[in-house]
């Protein structure tokens, strides 16, 4: 009777087991096509599994089931929390890429409004002690009509960052030509 029990227990977890499902994911921006600029929690919502993306916006997930729908919470300081939903096929591994929509107070959109109303600005990523503006970079500022902004350590999601600051350089280029690209500096944020 033991040997019985033993075998019927060790055969459910074999086959268990073999039901499982890994998932090497990977996060996007939906924006840009790139890693996240910060670490993503991934919680799955079913299965209360978590896990983080690496530096390159890689994660695994290891205890799904075979054909089920699954919710993922996602979460980090600058895109928030997203729900992404997901389905498992009958094969052991699945890789998977998601992408991010990060939750941007200015795009480039708000790069044109802001071109047109003569408040565009060049957005920087400094640190605790941010770069003051030297004697060149407020005569650049006059000279094209622009601010340079540093968010100091707290950005918003880097892609927001690079899409209104591809677009002013863009804006940039159509009215002064190449001669501004001498004179920015070189910690404006760009692709």
């Amino acid at each position: 009777m033991k040997k019985f029990i033993f075998l019927s227990i060790y055969l459910i977890t074999i086959f268990h087991l073999n039901a499982q499902v890994k998932l090497d994911g990977k996060i996007i921006s939906a924006k840009t096509k790139l890693k996240p600029s910060e670490e993503v929690m991934i919680t799955v919502k079913e299965t209360n599994e978590k896990s983080f993306t690496d530096s390159l916006g890689n994660f695994t997930l290891y205890k799904l089931d075979k054909n089920k729908q699954y919710s993922m919470e996602l979460f980090s300081f600058l895109y928030g929390k997203v729900s992404i939903e997901f389905e498992t096929q009958n094969e052991d591994q699945l890789t998977k890429t998601f992408e991010v929509i990060a939750n941007c107070d200015f795009d480039g959109e708000t790069a044109k409004n802001e071109w047109k109303n003569k408040s565009a600005k060049l957005y920087l990523i400094g640190s605790i002690a941010p770069i003051a503006n030297s004697k060149n970079d407020k005569k650049f500022e006059k000279k094209y009509n622009i601010q340079y902004f540093d968010f100091g350590c707290t950005p918003a999601p880097l892609e927001c960052i690079i899409e209104y600051n591809n677009e002013i350089l863009k804006l940039m280029e159509i009215k002064y030509g190449e001669e501004w690209k001498k004179e920015i500096r070189k910690d404006v944020v760009i692709n």
